[in-house]
């Protein structure tokens, strides 16, 4: 008596292949953004922390810290800036479009704000 053969034919690595590979592709897409993310929030965090500074001068930081983390889907003429007499508030809101392959891409929208609203905080 003959046994059966037990195992995967090669048409089901090759699709398993496929399919491992586009998780992988887009995984690579993906993080990058959600990096540029992390970034764009620590940078906010960071500048309304100064409380003592003019809004002009809180963009121009951004921009700073936006150069040295390598942001580039925001800049500090974007920002939202609520500041005077000890009170920052900053408030970036930005939407971020990654091709994937064709006409085919996906579209990210973050916002994050940091800072105070009101000087009894």
């Amino acid at each position: 008596m003959q046994r059966a053969q037990r195992g995967i034919t090669i048409i089901s690595t090759l699709l398993l292949m496929v399919f491992i590979g586009g998780i992988v592709l887009l995984g690579f897409k993906v993080i990058p953004v959600y990096a540029e993310y992390s970034a764009v929030k620590q940078a906010v965090r960071d500048v309304a922390g100064e409380t003592s500074a003019s809004e002009y001068q809180i963009r121009k930081d951004f921009n700073t810290k936006a150069d040295v983390a390598d942001i580039s889907s925001i800049r500090g003429q974007n920002l939202e800036v609520v500041a005077g007499a000890g009170v920052v508030h900053v408030r970036a809101a930005y939407r971020r479009e990654v091709p994937l392959f064709a006409n085919i891409g996906l579209t990210f929208d973050f916002e994050t704000e940091a800072g105070k609203t009101d000087s009894s905080q």
